[in-house]
């Protein structure tokens, strides 16, 4: 928020700020400028997390290999243009300027901003970053993930919220222990823990021993398609809508970040005044 907090002052002057608002949101880019492509949201508990078109830049682990660094690329800005605001109705900012960064970081979202404004203003949202890539859910920022799912075994909670969520059935052929004695329900990595998978509730299915045992090949990402979780259907179905309440859970937790600096500010001037 450091770029907000700088230009606050200027964006609360502005004759109609829902007119600059709507200008980002509907212009179209500068042909003639450079673009990264960012996106500001939320992860699943609700912290700020960004995410951008990137490229391999290097080994976060050059030993293991299973942590990439990825640094923003550079991109077509009219073919973002088309995915964000036509194909997906999820919308853009086009940013070229410090002031236009402000309200990106503000509202959060998706947003086209120029190379230089990016570089100098934004940079820890374009350099080289550690990331984990899932069959699940793309990349994902190493750095927001708890110990524990690196970890090779699912903890005891872990292993039970996955056979509630499959309910206690193997998910290939349905059958369970309580229906059949000779069924023993196993907890199965879908990407290989060996493969760079993560002990994440997303990467986990509930197999009997005898698939478990005989699946061939031992990685097999239709697995994908069997886990039996509705926040999975419903975010399959209703991507936007997805979209949509994490920028509001952002927007949120932004405003909470706003009246914290400005509760420490005014502290300050009070004691100055004391002084």
């Amino acid at each position: 928020m450091r770029v907000y907090i700088k230009y606050k002052n200027c964006i609360d002057s502005m004759e109609s700020f829902e007119a600059k608002i709507l200008d980002l949101a509907c212009k179209e880019p500068n042909y003639n400028n450079q673009y990264y492509a960012i996106t500001f949201t939320t992860d699943p508990n609700g912290e700020v997390i960004r995410s951008c078109y990137s490229h391999f830049v290097g080994w976060h682990d050059p030993d293991e290999k299973k942590v990439e660094l990825r640094a923003a690329s550079l991109v077509r800005a009219d073919r973002f243009v088309e995915i964000w605001r036509d194909i997906s109705g999820e919308g853009c900012f086009i940013v070229d300027t410090v002031q236009d960064v402000a309200i990106f970081l503000l509202f959060g979202g998706h947003a086209l901003v120029e190379k230089t404004v990016a570089e100098i203003e934004i940079p820890e949202a374009i350099e080289p970053h550690p990331v984990i890539w899932t069959e699940f859910g793309g990349f994902i920022d190493y750095l927001s993930l708890p110990e524990e799912v690196f970890n090779r075994a699912p903890s005891r909670k872990q292993r039970m919220k996955i056979f509630e969520r499959d309910d206690f059935r193997c998910r290939i052929c349905g059958r369970r222990p309580s229906d059949y004695t000779d069924i023993e329900l196993h907890i199965h990595h879908i990407q290989p823990w060996a493969k760079g998978g993560i002990t994440k509730n997303e990467n986990l299915i509930t197999l009997c021993q005898t698939y478990h045992k005989g699946l061939d090949p031992h990685y097999n990402p239709k697995l994908f398609d069997l886990i039996a979780s509705s926040e999975n259907i419903t975010n399959l179905q209703q991507p936007s809508k997805d979209y949509w309440s994490r920028i509001q859970q952002y927007r949120n937790k932004i405003t909470e970040i706003i009246s914290n600096e400005e509760d420490v500010t005014t502290k300050k001037k009070q004691r100055n005044r004391k002084k």
